[in-house]
């Protein structure tokens, strides 16, 4: 689900779907790992997948104008479970996703790096820190101070281009998941994030179709171990 895709800040949730009417044009979905509540409010909300389109992957999505939450959805195997119940409007359409749906890092599906910025290499966790990752992008976070002294990666300025190392890790694997080298650019900075951290988005320049299999799959590993936890079933 991307909330708001048209906006300055469009943000997305993961979830699956539980059952669809086509006659009424209505979607079930379980509750995402941020719930829908009575408090929920947005402006747009779509429901995008990535299909193959010949030589190339697409995004595709259907615009959704209604919600309703239902408390207690009977699945299949008895398990009662939180759902939405999405109203959804024809036709699916292709879509442009500003950021695509990013990855938060978790307990067990966790991102090392490396970072190379004015001839010197800055490492996770003492550095900086991984927040979340994108086919398209991630997200930084930098402490301000470093054994009382600035951080020197707060003097990175927007457009700057520079090399990220990125070490994918499921713990319950021995070895990695996957070593990927990128270029990238600064395309956001938030200096007040907190008190003690800023926030760095970066644009990945050159992911390739072969880091883009690897990274994908870790993606898709982690959101359907999310998705578990959620539906409280085998996926």
């Amino acid at each position: 689900m991307v909330f708001n895709m048209n906006s300055l800040a469009p943000y997305s949730r993961s979830s699956i779907i539980y059952d669809v009417d086509f006659k009424k044009n209505e979607i079930i979905i379980a509750q995402p790992l941020i719930p829908f509540s009575k408090d929920t409010s947005f402006k747009e909300l779509d429901l995008t997948t990535i299909i193959q389109d010949k030589n190339r992957r697409i995004r595709v999505g259907i615009k959704c104008c209604r919600y309703k939450m239902i408390d207690r959805y009977a699945l299949a195997n008895k398990t009662i479970v939180s759902a939405v119940l999405l109203t959804y409007e024809l036709p699916v359409k292709e879509t442009n996703i500003r950021s695509a749906f990013r990855l938060p890092v978790n307990t067990k599906y966790i991102i090392k790096g490396k970072l190379l910025y004015g001839n010197l290499e800055y490492f996770t966790p003492r550095d900086f820190s991984i927040r979340d990752i994108s086919l398209t992008g991630l997200g930084l976070v930098i402490p301000k101070k470093r054994n009382k002294n600035l951080n020197s990666l707060l003097e990175l300025k927007i457009n700057e281009e520079i090399m990220v190392g990125i070490i994918l890790v499921n713990v319950s694997q021995n070895k990695p998941v996957g070593t990927l080298p990128v270029k990238t650019q600064i395309i956001r900075i938030n200096s007040n994030y907190s008190d003690t951290h800023s926030l760095v988005g970066l644009k990945i320049l050159n992911l390739g179709k072969e880091k883009e299999t690897i990274l994908n799959g870790f993606i898709h590993d982690a959101q359907i171990d999310e998705l578990k936890r959620l539906s409280g079933r085998n996926l």
